[in-house]
């Protein structure tokens, strides 16, 4: 197994799903959406992707059992990280 050390500080890429613009939109202004998530929005092998500090992503959309998914529990990170 390959081991890397991961900073929470550092960004990931995730997709964000239906609940999680739900929640978003409840949860934050649209000032801040349009600033700090959409402004992040980057294609990826076709698909949508938003680059967001990993502490931040999980205290905006927290994962908690019992309730829906905020975002796709697939994420990606810069491949420079795992060097």
């Amino acid at each position: 197994m390959k081991k890397f050390q991961f900073n929470i500080n550092h960004d990931m890429y995730i997709q964000i799903t239906d609940d999680g613009w739900k929640h978003l939109s409840k949860t934050l202004s649209d000032d801040y959406i349009n600033f700090n998530i959409l402004s992040r929005k980057t294609i990826i092998d076709g698909e949508v992707w938003y680059k967001i500090q990993c502490y931040t992503a999980f205290e905006l959309m927290p994962v908690i059992m019992g309730t829906p998914l905020l975002f796709n529990t697939n994420v990606l990170f810069d491949e420079d990280l795992m060097k």
